[in-house]
């Protein structure tokens, strides 16, 4: 869970979101995080998320639950007030046997049909804004398995934006603050 202030007295790889719901346009309400594993979750995050209200579930919660209905959780609380998502696709959600090229690879991640396929729904049915992949190490990859997946991660969104026609644009985006030009968000999203 990337939700800690500080992790070994630093701002790490363990604290993004954390520092990101502190921004006026990204309120935990709207943080959802799919995939979370492990029992090495520090107990800072957790506090976190409980005290903002923010949205975590886990690969077991995903299990049980199912694909879609994951798929619609987040979405309900991603979109909920807000113009375009922005998705940080942390590579350690896979299960480490995918993909060895991370700082913290997760025993009983989800496999890569399964994030994939949830993604995908994701990206077709939500405006996006954008997309990073994290925590990628090429230093502990072995035979570039992590990096291609990464790609592949990249590569379908970028598909799934053309698919659902938010891709090609017909003018050059541009980042709005919705709160200070709603008016320009609405131009924008014709």
């Amino acid at each position: 869970m990337d939700t800690q202030e500080t992790d070994l007295d630093e701002r790490m790889h363990t604290c993004p979101w954390f520092h990101a719901t502190n921004i006026k346009n990204a309120p935990p309400k709207n943080l959802v995080q799919l995939g979370i594993g492990g029992w090495q979750v520090p107990r800072e995050g957790v506090k976190f998320y409980r005290e903002r209200a923010s949205n975590v579930l886990t690969v077991t919660d995903i299990t049980e639950m199912g694909l879609d209905a994951a798929v619609n959780f987040a979405l309900e609380r991603a979109l909920d007030g807000t113009d375009c998502v922005y998705i940080s696709f942390d590579i350690d959600c896979i299960d480490a046997g995918f993909v060895p090229g991370t700082g913290w690879p997760e025993p009983g991640g989800l496999l890569p049909r399964e994030a994939l396929y949830m993604l995908g729904k994701i990206v077709q049915r939500a405006p996006i804004c954008g997309l990073e992949v994290v925590e990628v190490s090429p230093p502990y990859d072995i035979s570039d398995m992590t990096a291609l997946l990464a790609a592949r991660v990249i590569c379908d969104t970028m598909g799934h934006l053309v698919v659902s026609g938010q891709l090609p644009r017909s003018q050059k985006p541009t980042y709005i603050h919705s709160y200070a030009q709603p008016e320009l968000v609405n131009e924008w999203k014709r």
